[in-house]
């Protein structure tokens, strides 16, 4: 909370030329907070009598979380699209609200967001709040931070979830940063501590060797990031109902200082490796770029995409949105065939839920074969055609 000592003040105004997003106007000489106010600590750090300060939890000696309930999960819309992730937090939401006993609430923000508040419902949330305003038709992180952040203001959640994906991780540090909140990112397993009803955050640490649990015991709400594909999402229900709220932000919240020029879709931002049923991933067993044309035959031959271990990204054989690993995509396709990939931790942290992983390597020791249900020894340019030939044959037959 902004917090304006009036015995300290001297009505010069700076505060309000300096607030970059015009939530502050002088009124008698004094300064009067608006509703747009992020916190952000602009007018604090401009106000040479410090008559101005943020008072936190931390500040003022209390962290009153006793008013903090329900979870919240951010789910992405952007490009007409609903991000496949918001379905699966909405899983993992519903499990946690119901141990809770509290209710599970969507942010649905954006533009001709249609009957996406209803699919919201269906997959599992209790309510939707709807902010669909033509001013958020293109994602800005200013504007974004400034309606998420007003509206766990305004409800309060004890639990805020949200994608780990460009978006994710573009704006929801924002919104930590200005709730004074902590935030565990790229979380692989979320439980609730039955003594004290806090959020368990588990993700990987020290390059995936381990697995640390995060506690944020004290300060709500308590956010964490979830990588796409390591949460379930819960069939469609048509039956359920729920409340889907419209919001209406004041103008100054929508706002960006932010111009879009110019959105440019290249080729390569349409591979989507997270969505597919078969993934045929390659390795520096290859042992060049053209090993790769080699994949692509098989890929085509059973309807598969292509994807690689982060070595071969790094080398330049293979573009970035093709990556598979820690610090690439995490996949769980129903098929994962790795060729010449050895399996260090980073890369098997992305793809371990496979249904079933096939693995492809000279040598018999690599760690691949120890996370594989089957394993071919031997030199991928003689087994590779021999296996396009036979799914040939079996696909003629």
């Amino acid at each position: 909370m902004l917090k304006l000592n009036e015995e300290v003040c001297i009505g010069c105004g700076i505060c309000e030329s300096s607030c970059p997003f015009a939530a502050i106007e002088m009124v008698a000489d004094l300064p009067v907070i608006g509703d747009s106010c992020t916190l952000c600590g602009a007018c604090v750090d401009s106000c040479d009598v410090e008559a101005l300060s943020i008072e936190t939890a931390e500040s003022s000696g209390v962290a009153d979380i006793s008013e903090w309930k329900d979870i919240f999960v951010y789910c992405e819309f952007r490009g007409g699209v609903l991000a496949t992730v918001s379905l699966e937090l909405l899983g993992i939401g519903r499990t946690l609200a119901d141990i809770r006993g509290v209710k599970l609430s969507a942010v649905l923000i954006g533009s001709e967001t249609g009957d996406v508040a209803d699919t919201l419902i269906g997959h599992g949330a209790d309510v939707v709040y709807r902010v669909d305003t033509p001013e958020l038709a293109g994602f800005s992180e200013d504007s974004y931070t400034k309606v998420l952040t007003r509206l766990i203001l305004d409800n309060k959640p004890e639990i805020v979830l949200a994608g780990a994906t460009a978006i994710g991780r573009s704006f929801i540090p924002a919104v930590a940063t200005t709730l004074n909140a902590g935030l565990t990112a790229d979380c692989t397993k979320l439980e609730i501590r039955k003594e004290d009803g806090a959020l368990l955050q588990t993700r990987p640490a020290f390059g995936g060797n381990i697995m640390a649990t995060i506690v944020c015991p004290a300060h709500r709400p308590q956010m964490s990031t979830v990588r796409p594909k390591v949460m379930k999402a819960l069939e469609f229900d048509s039956a359920r109902t729920g409340e889907i709220i419209d919001v209406e932000i004041p103008a100054a919240l929508g706002e960006s200082r932010i111009k879009v020029l110019e959105s440019v879709v290249s080729e390569e931002s349409n591979v989507n490796i997270q969505e597919a049923e078969i993934l045929v991933s390659g390795g520096r067993g290859l042992e060049s770029e053209k090993g790769f044309a080699l994949l692509k035959t098989l890929a085509d031959s059973m309807d598969a995409n292509v994807s690689a271990s982060r070595a071969v990204v790094d080398a330049g054989w293979i573009p970035y949105p093709h990556q598979v690993g820690q610090t690439g995509k995490t996949v769980a396709p129903k098929l994962y065939i790795a060729c010449g990939i050895s399996g260090a931790v980073q890369h098997v942290a992305g793809m371990q839920s496979s249904e079933t992983i096939v693995a492809i390597n000279r040598d018999e020791n690599a760690p691949i074969f120890d996370v594989a249900d089957f394993g071919l020894v031997g030199d991928i340019q003689e087994i590779i055609p021999k296996l396009i030939r036979k799914i040939e044959e079996k696909r003629g037959a």
